[in-house]
């Protein structure tokens, strides 16, 4: 039989990995009995005499057996082996493949880009379906290098899109560093800027969208251009444009191929995602949350744990890894499923019956300035008890009352709770005493107890405890993107929020306005132990010492005095001095008062038959409509004082102007 070329040639070994070891390289390659033929294949003199090196004795008791590691998966004699076997394993690989196996050793390097084994190449690219041809200006592994080597061609950045008509993969700052733009450069002369149009190009991506031609053609396209005839110029140039134009269809070509594998490996993930998507769904509904997933679970697990829906194919091994994971993230959904499931109709009932407890007269002894909203009552004990008892518990109206039988008891610790944070929230000056904190909540029953609100409002106790910052539901600090949050779940439920002073501390700063102190010492008090009833027992009027002038004074109750100081002197650097009203000038004061009183249905009061709570103060059209609808009392009917009470800090902030003959009349200020 006759061996061919191929059949028996072998790659001769690179001299440098011969010389490194050449005792192992003469092991693999000849006998080693043969020290003749050792010495030819490891480059030694034939008649050259070995001597053996003296080993230096050990004693018995200093040897230690000697164990050699074992190679495995060594593939440095892979290029010495039989041509045709070797090439017909390389079949098998794909482009980037030998792309990478050509870069492991100077062997596979020197075997697999030598030109004969351009075979080995073109199979490779023809496992790939739909690649066009390898064009006939690049060598077959340069062309897999541009498809498949996914870096750039001068930084070796990750790049993923390919320039196919200027032949490279360059990164934005790379692309602009080797290519000019359809405009020319410095160097290029008026006269070749016509050269442009017989190269390859690309569009630029951007807000230029310029064209964009491979600075290295050009300057070789200059120089090739210099040196040509006159005569063979126009040779020259048709030969260019037909190779651009060749280039430039073929970058088309490859341009859609790389679409459709984008495409195609898109909708692989897709399926694979979606794949996965349905194993976890099947896991989680044979683990019992067949409702949590009803609910919307899944959707929301996408959305919080993206990492768990990737496109991989889920194994039993990698779901028990992250099952105790994925089922503790379910636990919010789960909570809100009970809550709006169980616990919301429950709610619903709390509000519907906590409403037409607070239309009903207090108990005998229980008269409370300032009942709790529903969010609060609901975290009451015998109210937190009926909610959030079990599933199977039937809930009614009737199983409430006994929860409100008690609540008169919880109301006075929820008031002192809240006046403690609403005292820990405010800082009071020198002159309220020991910070205003060492006698408790007293010091909010004083008539300086007014409160600046961020320079913004003016409000006196109790009403600045119904401050929407304190219990509002537009003050929740809940994501509304959060659909599976339990504080915000029940905060939509009751339309308002349990009454803290510390949830936006940063948001509302409370100070005491000191202007008040002027006023209630001008009526001869001490500030420090005047409380709201002694003021108003009083019954005077005030004339204010800045704006008044002789022969014309302006006056206010005692609240109107100390708006009208924050309104328009709380940043005079001095206290305001107060004057007292009295005799005749004060009767006057009192008669224009009642003449001029008008009931605006714009004016903000509260129900004064219902008990007064967080949230009851409204514009006087809907109480009007409430007195009628709860308690039946016609609109003409109904009396200030008698059934609907001023909201206190609401009422109209009307400042008077009394001249010299006694005749009074509104105050404008300039």
């Amino acid at each position: 039989m006759v061996k061919t070329r191929s059949g028996s040639a072998t790659v001769k070994p690179d001299s440098s990995v011969m010389n490194a070891n050449p005792g192992r390289m003469a092991s693999r390659t000849g006998d080693q009995t043969d020290e003749e033929d050792s010495d030819t294949q490891t480059g030694l003199a034939p008649n050259r005499v070995r001597r053996a090196r003296k080993r230096p004795r050990i004693s018995a008791d200093d040897a230690k057996p000697s164990k050699k590691p074992r190679r495995r998966g060594r593939l440095d004699l892979m290029p010495t082996m039989n041509l045709d076997i070797l090439f017909h394993i390389l079949s098998f690989l794909s482009p980037m493949d030998l792309l990478n196996l050509s870069r492991t050793t100077k062997d596979f390097r020197n075997l697999l880009l030598h030109p004969s084994s351009g075979r080995a190449w073109k199979d490779a690219r023809l496992q790939v379906e739909g690649l066009p041809d390898c064009p006939p200006d690049m060598s077959e592994p340069q062309y897999a290098n541009l498809a498949f080597y996914p870096h750039c061609h001068d930084c070796d950045r990750v790049v993923r899109t390919v320039s196919w008509a200027l032949r490279a993969r360059y990164c934005p700052k790379c692309l602009t560093a080797n290519t000019v733009d359809e405009f020319g450069r410095g160097s290029l002369q008026d006269t070749d800027f016509h050269l442009l149009r017989y190269l390859p190009w690309v569009r630029e991506k951007g807000r230029y969208n310029r064209l964009l031609y491979l600075t290295k053609a050009l300057d070789e396209l200059l120089v090739e251009h210099s040196k040509t005839p006159e005569d063979e110029i126009k040779t020259l140039l048709d030969k260019k444009k037909k190779h651009a134009g060749d280039v430039m269809r073929h970058a088309e070509q490859c341009q859609y191929w790389s679409k459709s594998i984008a495409t195609s490996r898109k909708y692989e993930l897709d399926d694979l995602r979606r794949n996965r998507k349905d194993a976890i769904i099947a896991r989680l509904t044979e683990a019992g949350y067949k409702p949590e997933l009803d609910y919307g679970a899944i959707f929301w697990l996408q959305q919080q744990e993206k990492a768990l829906f990737r496109a991989k194919i889920l194994t039993t091994k990698e779901w028990d890894r992250i099952r105790p994971g994925v089922i503790t993230r379910l636990d919010p959904v789960r909570a809100c499923l009970l809550e709006e499931k169980v616990y919301g109709p429950r709610r619903k009932i709390l509000i519907a019956e906590y409403a037409k407890y607070l239309q009903q007269p207090p108990p005998p002894g229980a008269a409370f300035d300032l009942m709790p909203n529903v969010a609060d009552i609901a975290d009451f004990d015998p109210f937190r008890d009926i909610i959030m008892s079990p599933e199977s518990t039937t809930i009614t109206a009737s199983s409430f009352v006994p929860a409100f039988q008690q609540l008169p008891g919880f109301v006075p610790s929820w008031r002192t709770k809240i006046d403690d944070e609403f005292l820990d929230l405010i800082g009071f000056p020198a002159n309220h005493g020991d910070s205003g904190k060492e006698s408790g909540s007293d010091i909010l029953q004083l008539a300086t107890a007014v409160f600046d609100i961020y320079s913004h409002d003016l409000l006196m106790y109790p009403e600045v405890l119904l401050r929407p910052g304190f219990s509002s539901s537009s003050s929740c600090g809940h994501s509304r993107h959060d659909r599976f949050d339990v504080c915000r779940l029940r905060t939509q439920q009751f339309e308002c929020q349990t009454w803290s002073a510390t949830r936006n501390r940063s948001f509302y700063p409370i100070s005491v306005f000191e202007g008040a102190v002027a006023v209630v010492r001008a009526a001869g008090f001490d500030p420090k132990n005047t409380r709201r009833e002694d003021m108003d027992r009083l019954d005077v009027r005030f004339a204010c010492g800045v704006c008044s002038s002789p022969g014309r004074k302006v006056v206010a109750t005692w609240e109107f005095a100390i708006r009208h100081s924050w309104h328009l002197h709380r940043r005079l650097p001095k206290e305001i001095e107060w004057t007292l009203i009295e005799g005749d000038e004060l009767a006057n004061v009192k008669r224009y008062e009642e003449a001029t009183h008008v009931v605006d249905l714009g004016s903000t009061v509260y129900c004064a038959l219902c008990q007064h709570h967080i949230g009851d103060a409204r514009l006087l059209v809907i109480i009007l409509e409430h007195l009628v609808k709860t308690h039946g009392i016609p609109s003409d009917k109904a009396e200030e004082g008698t059934h609907y009470i001023h909201y206190r800090n609401t009422t109209s902030r009307r400042t008077m102007v009394l001249d010299k003959d006694g005749n009074v009349s509104l105050y404008m200020p300039a």
